[in-house]
């Protein structure tokens, strides 16, 4: 005896597809990786439900793997880049565009997250004196002057 074919969940994961897919773009593109992960959850809760309704309702499970595939996919790069737009990220992708990228720079990737994380702890207050320190020496080198006293 076949069991009866039924539409359960197929609303929800056509959703969660739809969602999905927007959320790959959306979490590829740097300046738009916030709606690509709003686009990623959503897109996952929806295919969650809809998987459940489908595992009650003995409804075809492919479109709503899918889409949950494409959520998860959609998700995880728009969190590259949130982590590398964050605070560890940001000083580091600055540093590369400022000085170039030096042969060891991954290598220090960890403990430049870190310091950064003390230094805005202690600068905070006081204000970035080191930055400040730094584009004055480099404006005296450009204008020929010597930096050391």
């Amino acid at each position: 005896m076949e069991e009866p074919k039924s539409t359960a969940g197929q609303g929800l994961g056509i959703a969660g597809l739809i969602l999905g897919i927007l959320a790959i773009p959306m979490g590829i593109i740097p300046c738009t990786f916030y709606i690509g992960i709003l686009f990623g959850i959503i897109g996952i809760v929806l295919s969650l439900v809809a998987l459940s309704q489908a595992n009650r309702g003995y409804g075809p499970k492919a479109l709503i793997i899918a889409a949950l595939i494409c959520s998860l996919v959609g998700l995880s790069f728009a969190s590259v880049w949130g982590f590398t737009l964050s605070r560890g990220g940001g000083k580091f992708i600055k540093e590369m565009i400022r000085e170039g990228v030096p042969p060891d720079a991954f290598e220090d990737f960890g403990r430049d997250i870190e310091e950064s994380a003390v230094e805005d702890d202690t600068t905070s207050t006081h204000g970035h004196s080191s930055d400040l320190e730094h584009m004055t020496d480099t404006l005296k080198s450009l204008e020929g002057e010597d930096t050391n006293p």
